[in-house]
């Protein structure tokens, strides 16, 4: 197997490694991951992010959001939905791809967006921030899977940006607002379409919002009260598509 710190096949590609950092022991948690490498060898990565899917989701609408984060320096492991590593009951695995003195973040959508607020409350993940992806309020099924677990009453008192679509059925926008408005420190933004905001009309958009805020962490910046979800700012539905727009015509 390919050391995933001295080769750049993996950013030619794009597709990320079979597999994950040393840090993940087991065959079994190695098979079950994919792992995107900062493309500066020279140094460790900006900060490491770990990827958990929601329901009836696969790694390949994922793999243009990591290879544009591992070209910025990030290192990004995915964790196979149902995996051992993305278990709740277990989340020792999104804390063993941590590197030391440089920011943690988890990113999940969907069931995979529960499973990463679930974590960040684990000693043994400890991340600096998060990033939810149509977190789901609404026990409704997303691909044939109900949803085995309950909806957060609050939000952690961490940097969180929360992506939803407008028009997602499971995630509806006024009770996103409402669940915003005791997380000071959080951003709402919203993107065309629906529950999956990676494979919508506003997805293209999703690598160029997530890389701005994983920079703002990395800088050690937080989210600024005129861009919170609590003013209202930033989750106008024209406006947070007109700056996403923009956002990902600076980074491309």
């Amino acid at each position: 197997m390919p050391n995933p710190t001295s080769t750049l096949g993996a950013y030619r590609r794009g597709r990320g490694y079979l597999g994950g950092p040393a840090g993940l022991v087991g065959p079994a948690a190695w098979a079950q991951t994919r792992y995107w490498p900062s493309n500066d060898t020279r140094r460790p990565p900006r900060a490491t992010l770990a990827i958990l899917p929601g329901r009836g989701e696969r790694a390949e609408p994922y793999e243009r959001l990591a290879y544009r984060l591992s070209l910025d320096g990030y290192s990004v492991t995915y964790f196979e939905a149902g995996s051992a590593a993305a278990n709740t009951d277990n989340p020792a695995a999104l804390g063993e791809i941590r590197v030391p003195g440089v920011p943690h973040i988890l990113l999940g959508s969907d069931a995979g967006a529960l499973r990463a607020l679930s974590a960040a409350g684990s000693p043994a993940v400890r991340p600096d921030a998060v990033v939810l992806l149509g977190l789901p309020l609404l026990h409704l099924a997303v691909a044939g899977e109900p949803l085995d677990t309950y909806p957060p009453r609050s939000l952690p008192d961490l940097p969180i940006l929360l992506i939803h679509g407008a028009d997602d059925p499971v995630s509806p926008l006024p009770l996103i607002r409402m669940t915003t408005r005791t997380a000071p420190r959080s951003r709402l933004d919203v993107v065309p379409g629906g529950h999956q905001v990676l494979d919508g009309p506003g997805g293209w958009t999703v690598p160029a919002r997530v890389l701005l805020f994983v920079d703002s962490v990395r800088d050690g910046a937080s989210v600024r009260d005129g861009a919170s979800a609590r003013d209202g700012a930033s989750v106008r539905d024209g406006a947070s598509v007109r700056d996403g727009t923009a956002a990902a015509a600076a980074v491309r």
